[in-house]
């Protein structure tokens, strides 16, 4: 074949091809359009700044794990998010003392590793605020296992907000994209 039957061969191939690419990402973005999942949102409180984004499976709970600034000791609330809302499933603390739960409205235990735990507690919140702690507290954020420290994305002492939204797989890829800018 000569020279020039190849590039006639590469001319004809160009355009199919292209329309090929074009049409697949228009049908992954019309996909990903209607795939809705549940994302945790963190904002700061007083400017509105996505400080960070999670996709979280359904039904899995997310954590919030931290010093007690009185007691000097871990504590950590798990959420769940439904329905738009943050649901407070749980507190686990392990002392007790100023600043923690004396009233016991919701369920008790004592857990294996020795902490106190209330759970079954089904709160809803639209949001909740927690104050990146600096000194003592050294809130982490905990989901899918993984522990991230607020200082990792948040400063000091900075308020940070927590919400959920159902949003599209494309909405949260894009939200994901710009804070990694």
């Amino acid at each position: 074949m000569s020279g020039r039957n190849k590039e006639g061969i590469g001319k004809k191939l160009f355009f199919p091809i292209l329309f090929i690419i074009l049409v697949f990402f228009i049908l992954s973005f019309i996909i990903l359009s209607f795939i809705k999942i549940d994302a945790i949102f963190i904002k700061s409180y007083f400017n509105g700044n996505i400080k960070k984004i999670e996709y979280l499976k359904d039904k899995d709970r997310f954590g919030i794990v931290y010093t007690h600034s009185v007691e000097k000791s871990q504590t950590s609330e798990w959420y769940e998010a439904r329905d738009g809302k943050l649901i407070l499933m749980e507190q686990r603390y392990r002392d007790q003392g100023a600043g923690l739960p004396v009233n016991l409205i919701y369920k008790f235990k004592y857990a294996e590793d020795g902490s106190f735990c209330l759970y079954d507690m089904n709160v809803p919140f639209d949001t909740v605020v927690y104050r990146t702690g600096a000194v003592i507290a050294n809130h982490k954020f905990v989901i899918n296992g993984k522990a991230t420290p607020f200082l990792e994305f948040s400063e000091p002492r900075e308020a940070l907000e927590f919400s959920t939204k159902h949003i599209s797989l494309l909405q949260y890829a894009l939200r994901r994209c710009q804070i990694e800018q």
